[in-house]
């Protein structure tokens, strides 16, 4: 496989309440931590890159 280079990078900014119950705010941190949470996110990004004929030549990686 050839070198790539970033082309662009796009951060994804998960907001709560500050005054949301403390058990909430844990389920919620629960969540975004799980593997399967990630795998979402992954699935729906390359879901939507899939869309635009353009960036067919394009890698997509989603981390944390």
């Amino acid at each position: 496989m050839p070198p790539t280079v970033v082309v662009d990078e796009l951060h994804l900014t998960v907001r709560m309440p500050a005054d949301l119950p403390a058990g909430e705010a844990e389920a919620v941190r629960r969540t975004l931590a799980e593997l399967a949470f990630l795998d979402h996110v992954r699935a729906a990004v390359l879901a939507v890159v899939r869309e635009y004929p353009t960036l067919a030549p394009v890698a997509v990686t989603a981390s944390r």
